[in-house]
C-alpha cells in the first residue's frame, strides 16, 4: 500500500512486469506439459516396438526350432506307418497261405467227392441234373439251410408268382386268381411230381449222391471253421514277421529319441537362448530408450518446477497486485489505461483509476482517449 501511495507508476510497472513474467511461465508450463506428453508417447511407442520385436523374434525362433524336429518326427512316423502296413500285408499273406495250406486237403476231398457223385449218376444212367445242388435242395433237402431255401422257392412259386400275375391283369376277379392258382399248381406241381417220379427210378444213386453232398457240406463247414480259427488266432509265429518287428522297434526308438531331443532343445531355448535374444534386442535399443527416458524425466522435473513457479507467481500476483487492481485489470492493457488516467490527472490514485474504469463517465472516457 505504501508503494502504491508513494510511487504508483513504479507499482504499476512492477505489476505489469509480474503479470508478463507469470504469463511467460504459464506459456512455458503449457509447452513443457506438451513436451512431456509427446516424450511419454514416444517412449511408450519405442518400448512397445522393442517388446513387439522381442515377441516376434522369440516366436519365430521357437517355430523354426520346432519345425526342424517336427519334420524329422513326421518323416519317422511316415516310415513307421509304411513299415507297419508292410508288416500287416505280410501277415495277411501269411494268414492266406496258412488258410490255403490247412484247408487244401478238404478242398481236394470235395473236388474228389464231386467227381464221385458225377460218376455215380453216370453209372446209374441218371440225368446230370441229379448231381446238382438245386436238385437236392428242391427234391431231397437236408439241413436247415436247404430246408429254408426249399421253403423260399415254394413261397415264390405258389404264392408270390400267382398274386403277381393276378395283379398284372386288369379288372381283378377272384375267378382269375383261382384259375391262376390251378394253372400254377398243374404246371409247377406237375413238373415237380414228374421229376420226383423219375428220381425214384434212381433212388440208390440219388441216396448215394445225398450222402456225398452231406460230406461235401460237412467239409465246407469245417473249412469255414478252420478259416475263423486261423483268423482269430493271436499267435503270429510262423509268419516270419521278425524283420518287420525289428525295423518297427528301431523306428519307434528313433522317433522317441527325436522327441526327447526336441524337448531338450525347447527347454534350452526357454531357459538360455530366450534370455540371450531378449538381452541382445534390449541392448541394441537401450541408447534410444535411455535417451527418451532421460528426456521424459527432465520434462517431468521441469514441468514440476514450472508448476511450482507458476503457483508461487499466481499467489504473488493475488497477494501484491490483484487486491488493488482487481482480477479484471490484471493485464497490460488495463494497467496502461490506469497509468494514463494517473498521468492525465483524471485519477488521483490507482484505486480511483480502477473505480473510474469499472464505472466510466464521460470525462474519464475522454481522458482515457
Amino acid at each position: 500500500m505504501g508503494m502504491e501511495i508513494e510511487n504508483p507508476r513504479a507499482f504499476l510497472e512492477e505489476a505489469k512486469n509480474a503479470i508478463a513474467e507469470y504469463q511467460n511461465v504459464s506459456t512455458q508450463l503449457t509447452n513443457m506439459r506438451e513436451t512431456e506428453k509427446q516424450t511419454s508417447v514416444l517412449l511408450d511407442k519405442t518400448r512397445k516396438e522393442v517388446q513387439d520385436k522381442i515377441d516376434k523374434t522369440l516366436k519365430q525362433r521357437s517355430e523354426d526350432l520346432t519345425a526342424t524336429y517336427d519334420r524329422q518326427i513326421s518323416q519317422a512316423e511316415a516310415r513307421l506307418k509304411k513299415r507297419q502296413a508292410e508288416r500287416e500285408k505280410a501277415k495277411q499273406e501269411g494268414v492266406k497261405g496258412r488258410i490255403k495250406s490247412e484247408t487244401e486237403p478238404l478242398k481236394i476231398e470235395n473236388k474228389e467227392l464231386r467227381r464221385q457223385i458225377a460218376a455215380v449218376m453216370k453209372k446209374d444212367n441218371a440225368p446230370k441234373f441229379y448231381s446238382t445242388n438245386i436238385f437236392y435242395t428242391l427234391f431231397h433237402p437236408s439241413g436247415l439251410g436247404e430246408l429254408l431255401s426249399f421253403l423260399l422257392v415254394f413261397i415264390v412259386i405258389f404264392a408270390l408268382l400267382p398274386f403277381g400275375i393276378y395283379f398284372l391283369i386288369p379288372n381283378h376277379q377272384i375267378l382269375y386268381l383261382v384259375a391262376i392258382y390251378i394253372a400254377d399248381i398243374m404246371v409247377f406241381g406237375g413238373i415237380y411230381v414228374a421229376v420226383m417220379n423219375i428220381s425214384g427210378r434212381h433212388a440208390g444213386a440219388v441216396q448215394q449222391g445225398r450222402d456225398i453232398k452231406n460230406r461235401i457240406k460237412l467239409n465246407r463247414k469245417n473249412i469255414r471253421k478252420k478259416i475263423k480259427l486261423i483268423q482269430k488266432d493271436s499267435s503270429e509265429a510262423g509268419y516270419n514277421l521278425e524283420s518287420f518287428d525289428d525295423d518297427i522297434a528301431k523306428i519307434q526308438q528313433e522317433r522317441s529319441d527325436i522327441i526327447s531331443q526336441k524337448q531338450s532343445a525347447q527347454n534350452t531355448f526357454d531357459t538360455v537362448t530366450r534370455n540371450i535374444i531378449i538381452d541382445e534386442i534390449e541392448t541394441a535399443a537401450k541408447p534410444k530408450v535411455d535417451e527418451l527416458s532421460l528426456a521424459f524425466t527432465n520434462a517431468v522435473n521441469q514441468r514440476s518446477e514450472l508448476e511450482t513457479k507458476e503457483k508461487e507467481q499466481a499467489l504473488n500476483l493475488s497477494r501484491n497486485y490483484e487486491q488493488y487492481l482487481g482480477k479484471a485489470h490484471m493485464n497490460a492493457e488495463s494497467i496502461d489505461k490506469i497509468n494514463a488516467l494517473l498521468e492525465s490527472g483524471d485519477a488521483s490514485s490507482i484505486i480511483d483509476a480502477v473505480t473510474k474504469l469499472d464505472h466510466p463517465n464521460t470525462e474519464a472516457q475522454a481522458a482515457v482517449k
